[in-house]
């Protein structure tokens, strides 16, 4: 039988950012609840799996993961959280189920040697009480939402995450703050739809960046992914002329045609997204822009395709990440006929993503003889804060802004600098 405060646990993480965020936060919260947190499974006692469901693969993945570790590991306890936990309900490689809205007490949970079963749609205000968000040597993650109700017929999320919530601002800012204490030069925000911050409790993005840039000291924000809708002309204006918040946005478009995203109910045209782009790149050229694409949805002809490719080719999009579509089971488009085969799929990404190559390259080379900011990583490397990664020609410690003149651009878009000076 264990006894709380002398259970070693463990982790493995699944899935996207957000989660990545959620385990360290409970590494913190387990240190201080008198667990003792150990890197091993070996080591360990208990074992949580913060797992990821967005799509068939990754629920595969988590669910070949619990099967694996349960054979090895056998008198272990195994806990099951995170986005897989809301879809099974029990799991004979589980000792423990604890869904999204059962998450930020699991070690209740386990102390009471119960599951927790309780659907996150039932939720409607964020419950996170652990402080932090640190997941990186040089960069901080801080997660200020959860949830999305956009439902894009592709998409599950809605489903596993639950509507919007956004953390309190007094208790973003506190965090933020300690972070800053902790020397953090760079925080980034995060959460499943960061643009609808603040929906729920009456504040939005532009008020709670205004707060966050006010704080004194040498630092920058930036911002994860978010919706074209969302970017008002308020927040863009504070994004463009404040020098605390990077010159990068990353804006999903998942498709080029206007007849794909009316499948995808993504509910705009393409050419919302290309008048925003463009107007952002006036009044910022600096800007880096990048987005997503979804491709091979169901429905997505040939002409489809050249239409999308044309439309990305022509545009001042910056790099694309690029995803052949996953069907995922208990989504609208999961039930659409007129599905494409995995090798016409494969080869529309492969030519997109050649594309993304000759943008971000040709972007990089607007850089060259430019003396740039860059916040120093790991093995001589560093990134502006436009999110360039540049190859440094001296050994620095991390986490140090400096002036670097970019004298040279690798094939793959990243910048090779000369520093000029540390500060």
């Amino acid at each position: 039988m264990f006894y709380y405060n002398e259970m070693k646990v463990t982790f493995q993480t699944f899935g996207c950012k957000v989660n990545l965020v959620e385990t360290e936060n409970l590494k913190t919260k387990a240190i201080s609840e008198g667990f003792v947190y150990v890197d091993s499974l070996e080591d360990a006692d208990v074992i949580i799996v913060n797992s990821c469901a967005v799509t068939d693969n990754a629920e595969k993945k988590s669910e070949q993961y619990l099967k694996k570790i349960k054979k090895k590991y056998p008198d272990k306890k195994i806990a099951l959280t995170g986005c897989m936990a809301e879809l099974r309900k029990k799991s004979s490689n589980a000792d423990f189920i604890i869904t999204n809205s059962g998450k930020a007490d699991i070690f209740q949970h386990i102390i009471d040697n119960k599951n927790h079963l309780e659907p996150i749609s039932n939720l409607d205000h964020y419950t996170e009480s652990f402080n932090g968000g640190i997941i990186d040597k040089t960069r901080g993650f801080l997660k200020i939402q959860d949830g999305c109700d956009n439902y894009c017929s592709y998409c599950i999320i809605p489903f596993l995450r639950g509507k919007p919530r956004s953390k309190s601002e007094e208790k973003i800012v506190d965090e933020f703050y300690s972070m800053l204490k902790s020397g953090f030069k760079e925080i980034v925000l995060v959460g499943i739809h960061i643009g609808k911050y603040g929906i729920d409790t009456g504040t939005s993005m532009y008020d709670l960046l205004k707060k966050l840039t006010n704080f004194e000291g040498n630092f920058r924000i930036r911002l994860s992914s978010i919706e074209l809708n969302e970017l008002s002309e308020e927040l863009l204006d504070l994004i463009i002329h404040c020098d605390r918040i990077c010159k990068h946005l990353h804006i999903p478009l998942q498709s080029a045609s206007d007849k794909v995203l009316k499948l995808m109910n993504r509910r705009y045209q393409f050419k919302d997204f290309l008048e925003k782009v463009n107007i952002i790149k006036k009044l910022s050229p600096s800007m880096t822009i990048g987005t997503d694409l979804i491709v091979g949805f169901p429905g997505e002809t040939d002409e489809d395709f050249e239409e999308i490719y044309d439309n990305i080719y022509k545009s001042s999009i910056d790099y694309l990440h690029v995803f052949p579509y996953s069907e995922r089971e208990g989504t609208v488009a999961a039930k659409m006929t007129e599905k494409i085969d995995e090798k016409t799929k494969s080869h529309r990404s492969e030519k997109l993503r050649l594309l993304s190559e000759s943008k971000k390259f040709n972007a990089a080379k607007k850089l060259f003889g430019k003396e740039v900011k860059v916040l120093t990583e790991k093995e001589n490397k560093g990134l502006t804060d436009n999110y360039f990664e540049v190859l440094l020609n001296k050994d620095l410690p991390q986490n140090r802004f400096i002036t670097a003149k970019i004298i040279g651009i690798t094939f793959d878009g990243s910048l090779i600098g000369d520093i000029k000076e540390e500060f």
